[in-house]
This record gives structure tokens, sequence and C-alpha cells, in this order.
């Protein structure tokens, strides 16, 4: 049986159990520092399971050369143990993805954090954070029962929103919402047929003679889909929203008006698309998959030409992304900006280090970078990269009271990471 910690000191705490959250808490703790994870939903994933964004982006670049090994290298492995590891290559992009099995994606996150002695807390939202001389000393988690106060010498935010950024007062930014990237409630649709007709043009097709009879406009081009491995329903991005997600308002109507656009897409497949006659929505998120909300404000930032020319970075990258700008900002389209030769650029540590609050890491969707370069670093096969090195920095701060950045970058290396 496993056994309960009831601690609440830590050398660590992570906040937030997606990609980055989860290689974040599980490099440091390989490290022998005590580490929490904290996560508001009852499993790990992030965006892949609370959103069903089952597509790993970012693991390797339009060469299809692997740019992210490390921590999120455990969980290819195991995905191939389970003879589940599948790849897409997007003809029209030369974008790879790795696709996700919804269950094998929870199971196999709740081992590696298991594994490594992570203490997880599910059900768990952050709500403030004890600050005092530009560091944290604790923060406060609302959870079924009440509140519980966390100590630690080092945090890392993996929250994708930037949660512990507020509650510590870390500087942060935030696009105007007109910039901001689109958020998507993902659908997944079952009964269509193997060999139906899934092209981005026969889809505008259905979309526009759907539109022309019932009225409804349905703007999406050049949405995603794909099927999944075990189950073969179809993963699909059409429902978009343009709307602030850090207002409750907006975000829960977006929620409402996303799940009524999702039938009408699904009504326009199944009229218009050949092999789609017996089509059902099978789930919708549970929730709306969110791009964009606050970024962190580094040490030092990540830009477009750093991305655009391939920058690398031998003496501070502690990451590398090959994913181009992806920008879903326009609405009803999705734009593409690529890195030179199709290759990869590094991400400097300071792009994970707060500028103000100086025991605070923060990776994923926070690291710190202008808005054009985040439509590139933001995916989820780079964040395992930016969570890793955030994870090991926390863990090397709380035990050194700093960060000696040879150090980190052995230990890195150490742990299969790509420099």
């Amino acid at each position: 049986m496993t056994s309960i910690s009831a601690r609440t000191s830590y050398d660590v705490v992570v906040v937030g159990g997606g990609a980055a959250g989860v290689a974040a808490a599980v490099s440091a703790a390989r490290t022998g520092a005590s580490v929490c994870l904290v996560e508001r939903y009852g499993f790990l994933g992030g965006a892949a399971t609370n959103s069903s964004v089952l597509a790993y982006c970012g693991f390797f670049d339009q060469t299809r050369e692997q740019v992210v090994r490390g921590i999120g290298q455990d969980f290819l492995d195991e995905l191939e143990r389970q003879e589940l590891l599948t790849l897409e290559t997007s003809p029209a992009t030369g974008n790879t993805i790795v696709v996700l099995d919804m269950e094998t994606t929870k199971t196999v996150l709740d081992e590696l954090v298991r594994d490594a002695g992570v203490d997880v807390l599910f059900h768990s939202t952050l709500v403030a954070a004890d600050t005092d001389n530009e560091r944290i000393s604790a923060v406060h988690i609302a959870h079924r029962g009440g509140t519980l106060r966390l100590s630690a010498s080092a945090f890392v935010d993996c929250s994708g929103d930037g949660a512990l950024l507020e509650a510590a007062g870390a500087e942060f930014q935030l696009s105007p919402v007109e910039r901001r990237q689109a958020s998507t409630l993902v659908m997944r649709v079952g009964g269509v047929g193997e060999d139906a007709d899934l092209s981005t043009e026969a889809m505008d097709t259905a979309f526009a003679a759907y539109g022309q009879a019932t009225g409804e406009v349905l703007t999406r081009s050049n949405g995603t889909c794909v099927r999944m491995p075990r189950s073969r329903e179809l993963m699909l991005l059409l429902a978009d929203a343009y709307v602030d997600v850090l207002d409750v308002h907006q975000l829960s109507r977006a929620e409402l008006d996303g799940r009524a656009r999702a039938r009408h897409y699904l009504n326009a497949l199944k009229a218009g698309m050949p092999g789609w006659s017996g089509a059902y929505l099978a789930s919708t998120g549970p929730q709306i998959g969110i791009r964009e909300a606050r970024r962190m404000l580094g040490r030092e930032s990540v830009s477009a030409d750093d991305v655009l020319s391939a920058r690398r970075r031998p003496e501070d990258g502690i990451a590398r992304c090959g994913w181009p700008m992806e920008d879903h900002s326009t609405p009803g389209a999705t734009e593409y900006s690529g890195i030179r030769d199709r290759k990869w650029y590094d991400i400097p540590y300071g792009a994970v280090t707060s500028a103000n609050i100086t025991n605070l890491w923060g990776a994923g969707r926070l690291t710190s970078s202008d808005s054009r370069s985040f439509a590139s670093l933001r995916v989820m096969g780079t964040s395992f990269a930016t969570g890793h090195a955030a994870g090991l920095a926390a863990s090397l701060h709380s035990s050194a009271g700093s960060v000696d950045l040879p150090k980190l970058r052995g230990l890195l290396q150490d742990q299969g990471a790509l420099l």
C-alpha cells in the first residue's frame, strides 16, 4: 500500500501538474530533494488530460530531429514499452507530434512522480503565498477539507496561468486580449470510419455548406484532426474562443458557447463529409484548452528573433525548442513562422528564472518570452524541457542557496536532457 505523507515542509514545492510540473517535480526529487507537487485536478497531465489536447508538440523539430529528452524521454520510453508510442508528421508543416491515449498518459505520469518519491496533492488549489524580502516562504492551498500551508526553500510555478506569480507578487507579462492566442474547446468524436475523409479542404467545404443551410458561421480553417491510438476516436481542435481567460465571466461564457459550437461542427461534419454519417460527440474538454494567460517576466526573455534565427546559447542554454511560432491569434486561422533551417533554438536559464523573486522559477507557458516567441515555446513537449531545468534549479537553490549555472547544465545532461 502506498504510504500517505502528512508533511507540510519541503525543499521544493511545484504548482501545477502538467508536462512542465511533472518534469520539475521529478527532476528535483531525483537529486534527493523533498518535493511536493500541487495539482487542482485529480490527475496529472495538464492540458493533455484536463482539456483533451492529446498530442505532445515540441519533442521534434521540423527535420524530425529529437530536441527534447530527459524526463520527457522517460515518458516516451514507457509509451514505447506499452507499444503505444505513436508519432505523426504533418505533410503540410513538417511538424511531428506524439499522439496520446488519455488514460495511459495519466497512469504513466503517476508512475513517474511516484517512482521519484514526489508527494502529490490532488484537488488542491493555490490561494495565497507568504513572501518576505523578495522571497517566498510558503504557499496556502485550499482543498475539500480546508486549507494547508506548505513551506519550502524554493518554488516552481508550472500552473500555466501563473497562479503563484500573481499570489507572490512576481512580475509578469500579459498581452492585450486581442493579441493573445485563442483558447479551444477540444472535441473527441467517435464513429468515424477508418477510411473517412479527414482533409482540411473537405472540412472547409462542409462548414461552408452548413453555413449556407443554417446561417451558422463556422470560421475555423486548417483545424487539427488526429486519430487516437487506442479508442480510434478523432481529436478535433475547432471550437475557438477569443476571450480573457482570467475573467471568470468571459471564461464561463466561452465554455458554454464552445459546447454549443461543438454541436454545430459535428452536425456539419456528419452532413458534409464522406465516412462521417455515424459520427457522435464522445466528449468535449472537459475544460477549454487555454493557450495563453500570464507569462513570467524573467531575468531574460526569449524573442521572436531568437526563434527565427535558431539562436544557440552554449553557455546558458537549458532547453531546446524546435516548434515553430504557431499563432492562433487570428480568428479562424493558424499562422506559422518557422525556425531557420527548420531546426531548433536554445532557451536560456534567465527565461525560467523570476526577475524579482529570488527563489521562484517558472516553466511551460510561463517561460519568459515576447508574444511571438511564446507561440513557439508554449507547447507541451518543450514544457517538459523547461520544467526539467526549473526543477533542477530549484533543487540546487534549496541545497546551496544559489544556482551554479555550469552545475545546473551538468545535472541536466546527467539526467538525459539535450543541451
